[in-house]
Formats: C-alpha cells, structure tokens, sequence
C-alpha cells in the first residue's frame, strides 16, 4: 500500500455509493461499518457494551440489535462516545490490516468516524462526501425505512469533519458524483507515481 486515504460523510451523504465507484475504480476499500458488525459479535466486546448499555441491546441469539444501541447512542453524546470508545480500537486495527493485505496502492478506509478515532492522523488525506441536509434526511428515510425525527436524530449525532480535507458535494445525481470521484482518484494515482 502506497496511500491511505479516509472517505467519510454524514448519513445519508452517498459515502456508500462513493465507496463502490471508487472499488470499481480500483481502489480498495475497507469499510469500517461491515468491520464493525464484525468486532460487535466478539466476546468481549458484547461483555462491555452489556456492562454500558444493559441487556436490551441484544437479541433473543445474543447478537447486538444495533438499531436498539442506535436509538440509545444517536440520542445521547456521551452514550456515543462510550460506544466509540469500545469499538474504536479494534475497528482501526482490522481496518489497517485489511488494506496492507489487499496489495492496492491506494486504499480507502470508509467510516464516518475517522477524526474521533484517530484514524484520521494515519492517512494521507481525506476524502469528505457531503450533500445538504435535506438531501441526506430523504435518503436516509427511504433507505432505512424510519421516520424523519428518527433520521434527524441520526444526522445531528455525526459531526462534520473539521480538518482540511477533499470535499466531493453530492447533492446531484450518480454520474456526477462518479464524475467527481474519478478526478480525485486519478489524482491521487498521480501522487502516489511521484
């Protein structure tokens, strides 16, 4: 691996949809959310999030019912930071080593956490999807299927990335966010030539 460069953007931004075209562009891209479905179903974690959190976060197999720890952290700062704080660790970790083994030069870390975990630091850059709040709130109740209060709630949990950053504005259509997402690549193909 040649670079590491963070993708991040708020819910409903198209962060997703941005990790597929950069993929299909050749890029590897280690998403921090299926990483984290992963490291939730480790022992000791679920042992710390029960300890936090009670036992209503898990279902009837013992798996964590994320849209329940969803509904407590998303409406709650300091609940949200205690969860980070499990988590956190871990999903970095796993996140590294998967773009180390992937043998790409350019590879894209994809969470929407990266400043609060630190991940942020250990990249090259950062590549920032943003759409307008309105934007993301339709995406965000069609695709997850809750309530426009539900999904407000989930917007106003994420922070928006403070540092200096690649900002991709997605409040159009497919085409040009693959557009857009193309320059960036091909410049960071360049970088990584020189």
């Amino acid at each position: 691996m040649k670079m590491l460069i963070g993708l991040t953007g708020r819910s409903g931004s198209g962060k997703t949809t941005a990790a597929k075209i950069l993929t299909d562009l050749g890029a590897f891209v280690a998403d921090c959310d299926i990483i984290a479905h992963k490291v939730l179903r480790e022992d000791a974690v679920k042992e710390k999030l029960c300890k936090n959190f009670g036992s209503t976060i898990f279902n009837s197999d013992g798996s964590v019912d994320r849209k329940a720890l969803g509904g407590i952290v998303f409406s709650d700062s300091e609940k949200l930071a205690v969860l980070n704080g499990i988590v956190h660790g871990a999903i970095t970790k796993k996140a590294i080593d998967m773009c180390i083994a992937s043998g790409k030069d350019i590879c894209f870390i994809d969470g929407s956490e990266l400043e609060a975990s630190g991940v942020d630091e250990k990249c090259a850059h950062i590549v920032v999807i943003s759409a307008d709040e309105e934007v993301r709130l339709n995406r965000i109740t069609e695709r997850d299927k809750i309530s426009k209060d539900s999904a407000l709630l989930r917007i106003r949990a994420q922070k928006d990335y403070s540092k200096k950053a690649i900002i991709i504005k997605n409040n159009g259509s497919y085409d040009e966010l693959k557009l857009a997402l193309t320059k960036v690549y091909q410049q960071l193909l360049e970088e990584t030539d020189v």
